[in-house]
C-alpha cells in the first residue's frame, strides 16, 4: 500500500524562523524518530497476515434534553460522548495496528497510543511514571475526540499503516500546538 505521507525534511518545520544549532539538532532528532517509526511500521505491515476490517460507529443521540445545552457549557463536559468516542477510537486502533507480543510491535503501538492520548488530553503529556494522574483521555473535549475519531475511521477504512495513523495524530497535535 502506498503511504499518503512523505517524511518531512528539515526545511518544512519552521519556514519563518532561522535555524540555530539547537533547532537543527532538534529537527534532526525528530526526523530520525519519524524514520525509525516508519521502518517499524513498514516491518509490521509486511508481517501482517491480513487486514482487520473497520466498523462504523455512530454514538447514540441523547434523547433527554438537559436544562443547559452545549451552547451554555461549551465543549467541556459531555462525558458520555467523550467516553463513547474514546472507546470507538481504541477499538479501531486495536483492530488496525499490528498485533503480537514482539517488543517492536508493542513499542510501535505505544507510540501511536501516546500520540492519540496527547491529542485527546488537550496537550497534556503522559506522566513520567506512566500513571494516569494528570489527565484522562476518556474525558477529554468532545470536539477533539470527534476529530480523532474521524481521522481514525478514515485510516481504518483505507487500511492504513501504523505510520499513517501516527502521522495523522502527530499533524493534529502540531496543528493544535500541542507539539
Amino acid at each position: 500500500m502506498k503511504n499518503n505521507y512523505d517524511l518531512p525534511n528539515e526545511d518544512e518545520f519552521d519556514e519563518n524562523q532561522p535555524y540555530d544549532s539547537e533547532k537543527q539538532e532538534s529537527d534532526a532528532q525528530e526526523l530520525d524518530f519519524l524514520a525509525r517509526l516508519k521502518r517499524l511500521s513498514d516491518d509490521a505491515q509486511e508481517e501482517a497476515e491480513g487486514r482487520q476490517g473497520a466498523f462504523a460507529f455512530s454514538p447514540e443521540e441523547e434523547t433527554q434534553e438537559e436544562p443547559f445545552g452545549a451552547e451554555f457549557a461549551g465543549d467541556q463536559h459531555n462525558q458520555k460522548e467523550s467516553y463513547d468516542l474514546y472507546y470507538a477510537i481504541r477499538r479501531l486502533l486495536m483492530l488496525g495496528l499490528p498485533r503480537g507480543d514482539e517488543e517492536e510491535k508493542k513499542k510501535l503501538r505505544q507510540m501511536v497510543y501516546d500520540e492519540k492520548n496527547l491529542l485527546l488530553r488537550d496537550g497534556v503529556d503522559r506522566p513520567a511514571g506512566g500513571g494516569t494522574i494528570g489527565a484522562d483521555s476518556r474525558q477529554g473535549k468532545p470536539s477533539l475526540a470527534r476529530i480523532a475519531y474521524e481521522k481514525t475511521q478514515a485510516w481504518a477504512d483505507r487500511g492504513g499503516s501504523a505510520y499513517d495513523i501516527f502521522l495523522e495524530y502527530y499533524d493534529l497535535n502540531k496543528q493544535m500546538r500541542f507539539r
